[in-house]
């Protein structure tokens, strides 16, 4: 019985897999929508995932315009080429911090859910050795003969009640009940 139970937890670690996905985010005028299938993605939102583009961020200040600074300061606009040209590469800076740091939460955010992934698939695994092991318990339970049958009631009682708690002293002290 307990060679068979190893070899059964043995091959249910061996046979699993593990899960990944990409995941697809979009805004729209509903929110932000997620989706782990490309085709779900509507049409006008999937030349983003598959295109290279540029990521433009959202707090970006608009250029500055040197022309209309010329005709509406004529007097000062000698003395400020260079304060133009500063501010246009700060501009230019913060956009690409801006990018940067965006990308950044974007990659997290991925990374946080893919772990997510791993876990819960790490607990399912154990959920379902867990069950198998209750489930031959209950049937070994059943098949046994005990001293006394209220024994064999008492047992199958205690492991279907209270899984865990019933499971474990089963399997140390019920050899001692059997005939």
């Amino acid at each position: 019985m307990v060679s068979q139970t190893i070899t059964l937890l043995l091959t249910m670690l061996l046979t699993s897999s593990l899960a990944s996905a990409e995941i697809y985010r979009w805004e729209d005028a509903n929110g932000t929508n997620f989706t782990d299938d490309s085709s779900s993605v509507p049409e006008k939102f999937r030349e983003k995932f598959f295109a290279e583009d540029e990521v433009q961020p959202d707090n970006m200040t608009p250029p500055v315009n040197v022309e209309m600074y010329r005709l509406n300061n004529p007097d000062a606009y000698q003395g400020s080429k260079a304060a133009v040209r500063l501010a246009n590469l700060e501009r230019k800076r913060s956009a690409a911090e801006a990018t940067k740091l965006k990308q950044l939460h974007t990659e997290d955010f991925q990374d946080t859910l893919q772990s997510l992934a791993f876990y819960i698939e790490i607990l399912i695994t154990l959920g379902g050795i867990l069950f198998v092991i209750w489930m031959a318990t209950i049937a070994d339970i059943i098949r046994s003969e005990f001293i006394t049958p209220s024994n064999k009631t008492v047992w199958l009682l205690l492991v279907l009640l209270l899984p865990l708690v019933g499971m474990l002293p089963y399997m140390y002290l019920g050899s001692n009940y059997k005939v």
